[in-house]
């Protein structure tokens, strides 16, 4: 997503949803990260960001800095089509007006359709909470085994989309 888009969505974000654990402290050392194993949770995030030219956001609430986590656990990529898709999923997990908009806007340009953000609310709902998952705690977990864990099925395996 442009860089301006993705400013005006974290503010409308920030003014519009409840806040959920905004002092909630994540260390996303991604040095770290990429010394661990393949496949593992930790590795997989590392690979997301620097696949995508990302940063860790340090800043908004959990939500906002877990979102590319969630990529990564969903298995969605961060390309627009997939960006409506998980934002049907994290509004099945949490009460997030910006969500919900966001999901008919993809609906009305026609970036998603209505089997996918069926799959990813039904997705979502069946999960456990991720609000509530210690991320630190599996980083060196294997992707494979987080999703089992926590009821997440992966829409797809991620892909690089900047190529």
């Amino acid at each position: 997503m442009e860089k301006g888009n993705l400013g005006f969505i974290l503010k409308m974000a920030q003014t519009i949803n409840p806040q959920i654990y905004p002092g909630r402290e994540l260390d996303i050392n991604l040095l770290e990260l990429r010394q661990l194993p393949e496949g593992t949770l930790g590795r997989e995030v590392a690979r997301f960001f620097d696949d995508n030219g990302f940063e860790p956001l340090k800043s908004g609430d959990w939500i906002q800095r877990t979102h590319d986590i969630w990529h990564v656990v969903t298995g969605l990529s961060p390309s627009k089509n997939d960006e409506f898709i998980l934002q049907a999923f994290t509004r099945s997990q949490v009460f997030r007006p910006s969500s919900a908009i966001l999901v008919l806007a993809g609906l009305l340009i026609h970036r998603c359709n209505l089997k996918e953000i069926i799959h990813a609310i039904k997705n979502g709902k069946m999960a456990k909470d991720l609000i509530d998952w210690d991320i630190e705690s599996d980083w060196a977990t294997p992707l494979n085994e987080v999703r089992e864990k926590l009821g997440v099925i992966a829409s797809v395996p991620y892909k690089n989309t900047r190529s």
